[in-house]
């Protein structure tokens, strides 16, 4: 009986469509409105992992977005498949908590230049060049 009331709404209201609740509301709860955001991430940046999260965090606050779940596949929508490849283990089986985070986390293990390298490159690489002096300091800064 309860469902012919519905419907017979519906079939009054052709704009009022019932529809059950998906997964995210009830996740989300009865108060909270569910929005659809759309972001556009950069390439990423094999070069410099650190700064493209940096970027992409910034995007997220413009956008207001604050789910961990979306970030997380907010991300994964973005990045290329070389680098899906690469982090394919995070993909196939997502963590149940601290998803975005564990992301991130994967993705400067797998991309981002390890302690020993920046101190290598630091040490016996950088040059001043065609730099100007502040530019090589700002490098060096960086390394270390």
């Amino acid at each position: 009986m309860e469902s012919h009331n519905e419907d017979s709404k519906a079939e009054e209201h052709p704009q009022m469509a019932v529809t059950p609740p998906t997964a995210l509301s009830r996740e989300l709860g009865a108060n909270e409105e569910i929005a659809n955001i759309s972001v556009k991430l950069p390439p990423f940046w094999h070069a410099n992992p650190n700064l493209w999260l940096a970027q992409v965090e910034s995007r997220f606050i413009a956008a207001r977005i604050r789910h961990d779940a979306t970030k997380y596949h907010t991300v994964i929508a973005a990045i290329e498949s070389n680098v899906l490849a690469q982090i394919s283990d995070i993909i196939l089986n997502p963590p149940t908590t601290d998803m975005y985070e564990t992301l991130k986390t994967r993705i400067l293990e797998r991309f981002g230049e390890s302690e020993q390298r920046r101190i290598k490159k630091l040490l016996q690489e950088l040059e001043l060049g065609d730099m100007r002096p502040s530019q090589l300091l700002r490098e060096m800064q960086i390394l270390a």
